[in-house]
Formats: structure tokens, sequence, C-alpha cells
């Protein structure tokens, strides 16, 4: 069985360096976007997915809340786990549905149990 394919989402590009390294070590495929539009050309390449991680703030452009929508419009069941050190309060209001939020900083660690956790329950 394929190794799960998230997109992972941040502007940021230390953070997301250090986090997609420590999910490719957890044995997931990644697909990193440092951008909104980047992250809405990988959703729209078809192709399965297993999950979304994306930051809120993404700079210029649509914000982490727009890929989420596009991403499960695209893909219903989706999991998508948010992470961002400013938004906490913003995701009851504009976060998907069953979707996860992590403030910044948080370790990769959970991240990974985040997604593990997601994963399975979308699969049972």
């Amino acid at each position: 069985m394929p190794n799960p394919t998230i997109i992972f989402v941040d502007d940021d590009f230390i953070c997301n360096l250090d986090i997609c390294e420590i999910l490719r070590k957890a044995d997931f495929t990644v697909v990193t976007t440092y951008c909104s539009s980047a992250a809405f050309e990988a959703i729209s390449t078809g192709g399965r997915l297993s999950g979304l991680v994306t930051d809120i703030d993404l700079g210029p452009g649509a914000d982490g809340f727009e890929v989420a929508r596009r991403a499960r419009a695209a893909y219903p069941d989706l999991p998508i786990i948010y992470i961002s050190g400013t938004a906490a309060a913003r995701h009851s209001l504009e976060g998907v549905a069953d979707s996860t939020f992590l403030s910044k900083p948080c370790p990769p660690h959970q991240i990974v149990a985040a997604l593990n956790r997601a994963i399975r329950l979308e699969a049972v």
C-alpha cells in the first residue's frame, strides 16, 4: 500500500522545510507548497490525497481557510489540519467541518499524530 499523500501549505520556508522532513520520515508522501496558488494547483492535479495541512496566514492571496474549502470541494472527506499562531479564534467560524486546529509553534510530532488520527478515522 502506498504512503498517504498530503499537501502541506506554509509560507514560512524554514517551518515548511522542517515539518515536511518529519512528515516524510513518518512515511507520508508530501506535496510541499508555499502559497495558496500553489496549493490550489496541487489540489487540482488530482490523484489520491489523504490529507491537507495548512497554515492560515499565507501572505498575499487566499488564506488557509480558502485552501481548505477548495480542497474539500474537490475531496469531500479530506482530513484538514490547520496550523497557525494567530488564527485560533477564527477556526470555529471559518474552518471546514471536522477539521483540526493546532497552535504554532507546535511540535511536528503533533501534526503527525493529528494526521494519523484523521486518516485512520476516514478509512473506517
